[in-house]
């Protein structure tokens, strides 16, 4: 079941996949299924970066800090190994 909570356009998660280390703790915990696994590694990947609401749970719940929700109107890092997608 989804999470009924709504999409905040205020918000970017942003993935260091790096730092992954394929565990799939991240993409049990998501209410909204915005993550997955990639074939070969099994590192998480956005695979509906349209519905996340920022809920932070992945963050949470990552022993590896793959993880970071950050406001729109902060200062983003860059990471060269980082994917995120600005929620719409």
């Amino acid at each position: 079941m989804v999470s009924q909570e709504k999409v905040n356009p205020n918000k970017k998660l942003v993935v260091k996949v790096s730092w992954c280390k394929a565990c799939g703790i991240c993409i049990e915990m998501c209410p909204r299924h915005v993550l997955g696994a990639e074939a070969l590694t099994q590192k998480v990947i956005l695979i509906a970066p349209d519905q996340c609401n920022g809920c932070g749970l992945c963050e949470l719940a990552c022993p590896d800090y793959v993880f970071t929700i950050q406001e729109l109107g902060d200062q983003l890092t860059n990471h060269d190994d980082a994917q995120g997608e600005v929620l719409p």
